[in-house]
C-alpha cells in the first residue's frame, strides 16, 4: 500500500514536473578588441543566444576601450542583430525579430535603455509589431546611488574581515532602473523588467549581484555573485561561474553574495535561481592601464557557455542573457 501510494506520488510529481524545470539558455560570445591597440578602432562582440524556443545573434559594436570595464566617460556601443523561433512540430527557424540602435554611456554613467528597439516580423496568425527596451542603467556613475553604495559597503566590509593586508577597493557599479527588455519574438513572452545593482570588486576579481527581475507579473529576487577565475589546468583561458539565489531561508542576509560556486552543474541546479558557466578561451594579451594600474587582458576572446534557470522562467533567463550579451564591453571588455 505504502509502496503504490509511492508510486502515484512519483507519478504525480512528473506529470506536474513543468514547474520544477530547469530552463538552459546556450551563450556564446566573440569579442575583437582592436582598441587596446589603437584607440580609434572599435571593437565587436558577436553574441549567439540559443535556447529551446528562441535563436538570436546579436553584433555589438563600440567605440574604442577608455579604460577600465566601465568607461566614466561617453561612449557608445551600436547593437544590430536578428532572431527566429523555433518551430516545437520540426524545429525549423522561423525569422521573427530585428534588433536596431543602441545605447549611450553619459559622462555621469546614466545610459537610456529606450535607444535599443526590435521589430516583429509577421510569422503565421501574428502581425508585425514594434517594441523597444526601456528604462535605464547607471554605468560606474561618480555618484553611486544608495542601493549601489550600500551593496559595495558591504561587500568590502566583507573582503577586509576575510582577508588581510592592502586591500583594492576599486569597484565597477551598474544599476538598473525599470531596465526593460522586451519580448524575444514569442506572445506569452511579455518581456522582463529589472531593478537592482551589480558590483565589480577588483580585489577579488567578481561581480556581486542583487537584482529582480519582472515577468509577466511575477517578480524574482536574485542574489548571488559571478567571479572571474582562471581555468584550473589550461592556460589563457578564464570563467565566470554565475550563481544567483532565489529568497530562502537566508532571506534579508548577504551570505547569498558570497556563496562558493561548485563548478558542478547538477549542483547548481539543486538551488533555486540562476546558474551558469561561461567559458573565455583568450589570446592576443594586450598590457593596459585598467583605472591607474598596468594589467594584461585579451584583446581576442572566444566564450561559450549555459545560463540555467531553476523554478525561474525561461523569459528571465534569456532576458539576463540578453542583458549580458548587450553589455559584453562591459563583462568582457577592458
Amino acid at each position: 500500500m505504502i509502496r503504490s501510494l509511492f508510486a502515484a506520488a512519483t507519478l504525480t510529481l512528473l506529470a506536474s514536473g513543468s514547474a520544477l524545470a530547469a530552463e538552459t539558455l546556450n551563450f556564446t560570445m566573440k569579442a575583437s578588441m582592436p582598441s587596446l591597440r589603437d584607440a580609434k578602432m572599435k571593437d565587436s562582440f558577436t553574441v549567439g543566444l540559443n535556447d529551446a524556443k528562441v535563436d538570436t545573434t546579436l553584433k555589438i559594436t563600440c567605440q574604442g576601450a577608455q579604460g577600465g570595464l566601465i568607461s566614466g566617460t561617453n561612449e557608445s556601443c551600436a547593437v544590430t542583430g536578428n532572431g527566429a523561433l523555433i518551430n516545437p512540430a520540426n524545429g525549423q527557424k522561423l525569422q521573427r525579430t530585428q534588433y536596431a540602435g543602441g545605447w549611450v554611456v553619459k559622462s555621469d554613467g546614466f545610459t537610456d535603455g529606450a535607444q535599443l528597439s526590435v521589430n516583429y516580423l509577421a510569422l503565421g496568425k501574428v502581425a508585425a509589431s514594434n517594441g523597444r527596451f526601456a528604462g535605464s542603467m547607471m554605468l560606474k556613475p561618480e555618484n553611486p546611488s544608495t542601493t549601489a553604495s550600500l551593496l559595495r559597503d558591504s561587500i568590502l566590509k566583507k573582503i577586509k574581515t576575510s582577508e588581510s593586508g592592502l586591500i583594492d577597493e576599486r569597484v565597477d557599479t551598474v544599476q538598473f532602473n525599470n531596465f526593460t527588455v522586451p519580448s524575444a519574438g514569442l506572445p506569452s513572452d511579455k518581456g522582463c523588467v529589472w531593478n537592482g545593482d551589480m558590483v565589480y570588486s577588483y580585489q577579488t576579481e567578481s561581480w556581486f549581484m542583487d537584482i529582480k527581475a519582472k515577468c509577466s507579473g511575477k517578480e524574482f529576487a536574485l542574489k548571488g555573485n559571478m567571479p572571474f577565475t582562471e581555468t584550473p589546468n589550461v592556460g589563457n583561458q578564464h570563467q565566470y561561474d554565475l550563481t544567483l539565489t532565489l529568497p530562502g531561508a537566508e532571506e534579508g542576509s548577504d551570505d547569498a553574495l558570497f556563496a562558493q560556486p561548485t563548478g558542478d552543474a547538477d549542483l547548481f541546479a539543486a538551488a533555486d535561481g540562476i546558474s551558469g558557466q561561461i567559458i573565455m578561451k583568450e589570446s592576443a594579451y594586450v598590457d593596459v592601464e585598467v583605472d591607474g594600474q598596468m594589467d594584461k587582458v585579451a584583446s581576442e576572446i572566444d566564450a561559450s557557455g549555459t545560463l540555467t534557470g531553476q523554478n525561474v522562467p525561461l523569459e528571465a533567463v534569456r532576458s539576463l542573457g540578453t542583458i549580458i550579451g548587450i553589455m559584453s564591453r562591459t563583462f568582457f571588455g577592458a
